[in-house]
């Protein structure tokens, strides 16, 4: 007899032999006992998982001589024959070869014949997707109503290509890929009953290159026990072309350190051992998604396949970056594996795509960044934006101190004794008072009066006085004025148009800036203070509103935009477009 492969010799024969699908056994198992038998089910899943060799299962123990029965003894005529395929009651039909409506045709008028020895006629359609749209159109009247001793078992690979109207018809039964321990404890026992000696950790290798597939893990462990009787970690990696996780580990630091020449060194060893690139990319995407995992769970190792040197390695690693900064590596490797895929010189492709992630090394997560400045001891109001008004009552800003206090006190001259180093003798030298603060006119309102003494009576430093000489330099006052104020109230009259009549300063809000009328009102006190001992003579401030000037249409500024050359070499230069003009406020330029 021919050799027979894994994969074959160790299909399941019972559903007690089915790896990874549990659910969907106990749905058929109950169905059996309990006669809840459907006339149609489809199968779906990825390759590798099941689907056929559960829809052989289900056939045996629909047409077992003990049937029907969840265990089928596997022994008698019918089980025998549809094991090794040559039940004449048990017919698969390739989807991709007999995909048209004549192949339907001919299924429906075969349908109608009672089995020949077993109690159904079973239909398995495998790659049902394949179908065109014709022959599903002429399946549905067949699957809906088949006779009674008529399943169907469809099997897919590609769910969303199966019609509403078929689907709608069956009993989904979802298949889905099986786990890496799993394929690892199944690979283990297969092993010691075939006498394949293979190292824990080369099991461990081919189970996760199968990638969920029962199958394949069956196909590359027949494939490396021809290649050598020992198998070790080593050699399933030669044989497979798996990368190895040091040097994956040695490339995520280089990354997450910035290193580009360890990271173009790397891409060089790779190239000279012959290595596929797009392996290595795939692979380091894995990588990267285990380190993540491994940043935000508790107990990583209850959640990654890894041993325990391996996460030994990964928590090092986890240790010098942030849960952000991994986040962003993760998205950069995942594009440049999509880059790498297809590109034309994939280690272009991958040296390009690695460096451009590097960069991100740098960055720094936003807590570190407002801890470093609460260290520097900036207040916190130097730090935050102006805040807009919101109408309610808050106290009004404090004004900062000028830099040089005045003192209430009469002009006069008062002599002081002062020694002469030079000549040894005392000199009279005269000390005028407030000579920088200039005093009120008398012709000053009577309400100006009422203010004054109402600030002789307040203390000295804030007092108003005046020499009856102005400076006459009103933009030099305002100027002053918004380096006295707090940051909040200077940013708002920064903005500000102001006009200067007589003794009234005139200051005009735009549409924009009425809502911060109400905080400078409060502060006009204050702002009539300071701005009279900084432009010397006593100013009354007045607030008024600007009428609104009618917008222009976003078309015609759009228009005029686009009729600027530097404008459409910009565009042109970067590939770009206008989504949204907006015109500049120029009330104050």
């Amino acid at each position: 007899m021919s050799y027979l492969v894994l994969a074959r010799k160790w299909r399941p024969k019972g559903f007690e032999d089915l790896v990874g699908q549990g659910p969907i056994m106990r749905i058929l198992s109950n169905a059996l006992t309990q006669g809840k038998i459907a006339h149609a089910y489809i199968f779906s899943g990825p390759r590798g998982v099941g689907k056929t060799s559960s829809a052989r299962i289900l056939a045996k123990a629909l047409n077992c001589i003990e049937g029907p029965t969840p265990t089928p003894c596997g022994i008698c005529n019918s089980c025998v024959s549809i094991a090794d395929g040559s039940s004449v009651d048990v017919i698969e039909i390739d989807g991709a070869s007999n995909n048209s409506v004549d192949d339907i045709r001919d299924l429906r008028e075969r349908v109608k014949y009672a089995p020949s020895s077993g109690k159904y006629k079973v239909y398995i359609i495998d790659e049902v997707h394949m179908l065109s749209g014709s022959a599903f159109n002429a399946l549905l009247k067949t699957l809906e109503e088949p006779p009674p001793h008529v399943i169907f078992v469809l099997a897919t690979t590609e769910m969303k290509k199966i019609p509403a109207t078929v689907l709608s018809r069956c009993q989904h039964m979802p298949f889905r890929r099986i786990s890496t321990g799993e394929i690892r404890a199944r690979l283990q026992h297969i092993s010691e009953a075939e006498g394949i000696n293979i190292a824990p950790a080369a099991l461990g290798l081919v189970a996760r290159a199968a990638d969920g597939s029962m199958r394949d893990s069956l196909t590359i462990l027949d494939q490396i026990s021809s290649f050598t009787s020992e198998i070790t970690e080593e050699d399933v990696k030669n044989l497979l072309g798996i990368t190895d996780f040091g040097l994956l580990a040695a490339t995520s630091k280089a990354l997450l350190a910035g290193d580009r020449v360890a990271i173009l060194d790397t891409i060089n060893n790779l190239t000279e051992q012959g290595a596929d690139i797009r392996t290595f990319t795939k692979e380091l995407v894995q990588f990267f998604r285990d380190l993540l995992v491994a940043s935000v769970v508790k107990k990583p190792e209850d959640v990654l396949d890894l041993s325990e040197d391996e996460m030994v390695t990964v928590r090092e690693i986890t240790a010098t970056a942030g849960e952000d900064q991994m986040t962003l590596m993760l998205s950069e490797i995942m594009k440049a594996d999509a880059d790498v895929r297809y590109a034309s010189s994939p280690r272009l492709a991958l040296e390009m795509a690695l460096i451009k992630a590097s960069f991100l090394s740098s960055m720094k997560p936003l807590k570190e960044v407002i801890e470093r400045l609460g260290r520097l001891n900036i207040p916190e109001r130097e730090l935050l934006p102006p805040a807009t008004e919101s109408g309610r009552d808050k106290p009004a800003p404090v004004a900062r101190p000028l830099p040089q206090k005045a003192v209430t006190q009469p002009a006069q001259k008062q002599p002081s004794p002062v020694i002469d180093d030079r000549q040894g003798e005392e000199k009279p030298v005269e000390v005028i008072q407030n000579q920088q603060a200039p005093a009120l006119p008398p012709s000053a309102p009577a309400a100006d009066e009422q203010d004054e003494r109402a600030a002789d009576s307040a203390p000295a430093p804030d007092a108003v006085h005046h020499s009856g000489e102005s400076t006459g330099d009103i933009a030099r006052a305002w100027e002053q004025l918004l380096t006295h104020l707090d940051p909040p109230l200077a940013s708002k009259l920064s903005q500000i148009h102001y006009e200067l009549k007589d003794h009234d300063l005139l200051l005009t809000l735009n549409g924009g800036q009425a809502v911060f009328e109400d905080s400078i009102k409060e502060s006009s006190k204050e702002i009539e203070k300071i701005l009279s001992e900084l432009y010397g003579t006593r100013l009354k401030v007045r607030l008024g509103t600007a009428p609104k000037k009618a917008a222009k249409k976003k078309s015609d500024l759009k228009e005029k935009v686009m009729g600027e050359p530097l404008i459409m070499e910009a565009l042109e230069l970067f590939d770009g477009r206008i989504v949204d003009v907006t015109p500049i406020d120029t009330a104050n330029k």
